[in-house]
């Protein structure tokens, strides 16, 4: 396994721990410094991750079938078929699927605390867009699900505008859409490049203000004013619970993005430290503790993950293999099993 496999496969495996460890005490009040810090029994995932991984698969059969055909629909648009694929797992439809084979996996087909606004968007049948905006929700259910964007798109600048134009997809307000640009944009330096997180932040925010100048500057200036309190914060002693109340709860994707980034600036060498830190906060836990879990998986590789968070983490498997397709060129990779997955949209042998 070379070292950008080991960091996509970090990546995507963090972002699903982060996300089972804070879904234990996702809706709880009142969290103490550090209460949870394992599995109670098996890491379940949530939400998050289940559009993460419909993300990343849309993405892989859209490839697929450009290597095959030489054209190909735009990645956004078959993101958006990948997440009515999802829609449906929520709903108990079991039509074919349009784009994502893990469609047929039964423990993809439970709800699991699932975003009104994802849902209402995604049954409206109307496609959100940057320009063309479906509702003015800035929650974090549009950045907790962008990842494999910033692990597979290997221009750090076109992940960012193909995540922006994917949380937009059910997220119309700028600040739930400028977040996930930034937020695309690290995972892909700090997979592709030695870099720091902080570095990679710096990078990112700087492309964010040349690309959406369009957008309002308020907003704008907002985002980067909560991210500087963030690495502030994370510069300073005081204690993590309340540096994070001061970045909010987490709800909206600019404080998710800000908890996340105060966490792993905190812990930039732990990734347990960092996860920890992300998802012990009075506050949507899950999603805060998945984008901790992409970024330091992205910095550091899967060798960072402690083996008893991967040991029960549910679907771990699942989760090992699309990492491994996502670090796998399409382009003339046209096995029976890769064509099955990511053009017929199923396994041989359906996973349960």
């Amino acid at each position: 396994m070379n070292i950008i496999q080991d960091k996509i496969r970090g990546s995507l495996l963090g972002g699903a721990v982060g996300d089972a460890l804070g879904y234990q005490i996702e809706f709880k009040r009142d969290i103490k410094d550090k209460e949870i810090t394992r599995f109670k029994d098996v890491g379940i995932i949530s939400d998050d991750t289940q559009m993460t991984l419909f993300t990343a698969t849309s993405l892989i059969w859209r490839e697929t079938r450009a290597s095959i055909r030489g054209v190909a629909m735009k990645p956004c648009d078959a993101i958006y078929f990948g997440y009515l694929d999802w829609l449906d797992t929520q709903n108990n439809n079991k039509e074919e699927a349009r784009t994502s084979w893990i469609k047929d996996i039964d423990k993809l087909n439970i709800p699991r605390a699932p975003g009104n606004t994802c849902l209402s968007a995604l049954s409206s049948g109307k496609k959100g867009t940057i320009l063309e905006p479906i509702n003015n929700s800035k929650g974090c259910g549009g950045i907790m699900r962008v990842a494999p964007i910033g692990l597979y798109i290997k221009n750090p600048q076109e992940a960012g505008k193909i995540a922006a134009e994917a949380s937009a997809i059910t997220h119309g307000h700028p600040l739930g859409i400028m977040p996930s640009y930034v937020f695309a944009y690290m995972i892909n330096l700090l997979t592709y490049n030695e870099i720091q997180i902080k570095d990679a932040l710096i990078k990112a925010i700087k492309s964010l203000e040349e690309e959406y100048d369009n957008f309002n500057k308020e907003d704008t200036d907002y985002l980067k004013e909560l991210i500087d309190k963030a690495i502030k914060l994370s510069e300073s002693n005081i204690n993590d619970i309340e540096a994070i109340s001061q970045l909010g709860e987490g709800w909206v994707a600019e404080e998710a993005l800000a908890i996340a980034i105060y966490s792993c600036l905190k812990y930039s060498t732990s990734f347990e430290d960092a996860v920890v830190c992300a998802v012990n906060h009075d506050g949507d836990s899950d999603s805060t503790g998945a984008l901790a879990g992409n970024i330091m998986g992205a910095s550091l590789g899967e060798i960072s993950i402690p083996n008893y968070y991967l040991d029960n983490l549910e679907l771990k498997d699942i989760i090992t293999e699309i990492a491994n397709d996502l670090s796998t060129d399409p382009y003339g990779h046209h096995d029976e099993e890769w064509l099955n997955k990511y053009v017929y949209c199923h396994k041989k042998n359906k996973i349960i």
